[in-house]
């Protein structure tokens, strides 16, 4: 071969590969996978965390089905998504199962059920022999009107076998035209919701004491009152409860308010107070007491908090999972149990949902870099 016909010959393997890659990236193929932050991350003596699952980016809250397979919502791509290990190599091969869920968020099973909730409505779909069995029907329709700031709904069954769902604001502060909205609703089997507890301007994590059968609920404050107010809240909620929200921020200061905009009619005598303070703008994501035997006496039945962090203000606030210390059956203050994510200004993660395995393990989505990440203790 001439070095002329060389040279051309090169030029168009450079060509074809650059092709490739631009085909690559435009086909989201382009760079490795992410890699994991494990070494950044801080953990108590003795636990252990791992990547059980990863390319799921927009993976926010799970649940673990009958059979002990841990699911997962995905509102970037509105599926869900069963995290089966097949091979039994210690990480899952992900697997939709359910397509069109509309900024799916959260997942939960009840007699022979799955439910997903969506942006317009909680679905349903029977589950057979771990699937989806047929196409999912509307069992509870939900607000959804545009533009709303939160489209996120929580899902979970509580002790008493009714559905609980949370409905979070659709502006930063102001009276809802759609009464659902602030609010726990709770539903019937038959699909017939009432207001369970009302003033939560956005408790998308929420879960029961198993010791004594409590209901808790993160909250997010709103924005715009500076970088270090109002405070995220962790609130013992009970039924026919009001949290204050909009009227009320924090421990019910007076909240700022349009001029001419109806003010609702709730005092600060009735507004109940939030029973542990959260940094400002951390943006609590899930909620969820752990109930399995792996960890050690002092984390069985812990309440762990996802701290996904916000985008609101300059500072970087959140990007970790605490644990909410408990005495006497209530929470007294947080302490770190994963940190590392934000590391020198710079984010390698956003811890999202919570989940306690069949194997006894906490698990931790991550939807930012589309991790799941497995947390073991003695392992």
């Amino acid at each position: 071969m001439t070095d002329a016909a060389f040279h051309h010959a090169a030029r168009l393997t450079l060509v074809a590969a650059l092709i490739a890659g631009v085909a690559a990236i435009v086909h989201g193929q382009a760079a490795a996978p992410p890699v994991a932050p494990l070494s950044d991350l801080v953990v108590p003596a003795g636990f252990r965390v791992s990547v059980f699952a990863s390319g799921l980016p927009g993976a926010r809250l799970m649940a673990v089905s009958p059979e002990g397979v841990l699911l997962v919502a995905r509102r970037r791509t509105h599926e869900v998504v069963a995290l089966r290990d097949v091979d039994k190599d210690g990480r899952a091969e992900p697997e939709v199962i359910l397509t069109g869920m509309t900024n799916a968020h959260s997942v939960a099973f009840n007699g022979g059920y799955l439910y997903v909730a969506t942006t317009p409505a909680v679905m349903r779909v029977p589950w057979d022999n771990g699937r989806p069995l047929g196409t999912p029907s509307t069992f509870a329709p939900m607000p959804s009107d545009t533009p709303s700031l939160h489209g996120s709904r929580t899902i979970h069954f509580g002790p008493d076998g009714r559905l609980y769902v949370s409905i979070g604001s659709s502006c930063d502060a102001c009276v809802e035209a759609d009464a659902r909205r602030t609010t726990i609703q709770v539903y019937d089997p038959s699909g017939k919701g009432q207001p369970f507890a009302t003033g939560l301007r956005n408790a998308i994590g929420f879960d029961w004491d198993p010791l004594t059968g409590r209901l808790w609920a993160s909250d997010n404050g709103q924005d715009n009152l500076g970088a270090d107010f109002p405070p995220d809240e962790i609130n013992l909620v009970e039924a026919g409860k009001h949290y204050g929200f909009p009227l009320f921020t924090g421990r019910n200061r007076q909240n700022e308010w349009p001029a001419g905009s109806a003010r609702p009619s709730i005092d600060a005598a009735a507004a109940v107070v939030p029973v542990v303070e959260l940094p400002a703008h951390a943006a609590a994501a899930d909620l969820h007491f752990y109930r399995g035997s792996m960890f050690p006496a002092p984390y069985r039945h812990a309440m762990f908090v996802t701290l996904h962090g916000s985008t609101a203000i300059p500072a970087k606030v959140g990007y970790k999972v605490v644990r909410v210390l408990m005495k006497d059956g209530l929470a007294t203050g947080v302490e770190d149990f994963i940190s590392g994510w934000l590391k020198g200004g710079a984010v390698s993660g956003r811890p999202a949902g919570l989940a306690t395995g069949a194997d006894g393990a906490l698990y931790i989505s991550d939807d930012h870099r589309g991790f799941i990440y497995r947390v073991a203790f003695g392992e």
